[in-house]
């Protein structure tokens, strides 16, 4: 069933979010992107390492179960998820409204390591057809850190590792798609859902 234009766009963002591979994505980008009317995107770095920052108004134990539990990142990532979290674990998602486990058209992450509430280490190794090639997939990882900053505030970093310098329109995607998931994110922890 083909996706629609919707569908097709915030998978687009997910892969590019999660796994940076995409570059294509949301535009009107900038150095500090306002994403809720009180969560701000930094960008840490741009070159070589796409980096980028929120911190949110929760514990790190919620941050952290947002990411790693199947009902936790459904809430706020993608309608279908399915989260096995252990080393070599995955992510399993989809945009598609009658999504099932193992369809080829699903969006499947690898967990190559993680330390509890505080690293998570993702690879794709399943993307939708015509999202990216397997040679792009095989050289990007992506890392979200946690930082607990207050008993209810949490620091996340998104980072993106495996770029050449060839590269570059794929980093300004990654950018540019981490300011609309983190505000997706910042949007469910905090129940305002005017930025969705």
């Amino acid at each position: 069933m083909p996706f629609s234009e919707r569908t097709v766009f915030r998978s687009f963002l997910m892969l590019v979010c999660l796994t940076s591979v995409c570059w294509l994505a949301a535009s009107n980008a900038s150095a500090q992107s306002e994403v809720s009317e009180t969560g701000v995107v930094e960008t840490l770095s741009e070159y070589p390492i796409p980096s980028q920052t929120i911190v949110l108004p929760v514990s790190v134990t919620d941050a952290w179960a947002a990411f790693t539990t199947s009902e936790g990142y459904s809430s706020w990532a993608a309608p279908f998820a399915v989260v096995d979290l252990r080393v070599n674990g995955t992510i399993e998602a989809s945009y598609a409204e009658n999504a099932v486990a193992g369809d080829p058209a699903n969006i499947v992450i690898s967990i190559p390591a993680y330390l509890p509430e505080r690293l998570l280490v993702m690879k794709t190794i399943q993307a939708p057809p015509g999202f990216a090639t397997p040679e792009l997939l095989d050289r990007l990882v992506s890392i979200v850190e946690f930082e607990a900053v207050g008993p209810s505030r949490t620091r996340i970093t998104l980072s993106a590792v495996g770029y050449t310098d060839e590269d570059e329109e794929m980093r300004t995607g990654f950018l540019r798609a981490n300011a609309w998931v983190l505000g997706q994110l910042h949007a469910y922890l905090t129940g305002d859902t005017a930025s969705e």
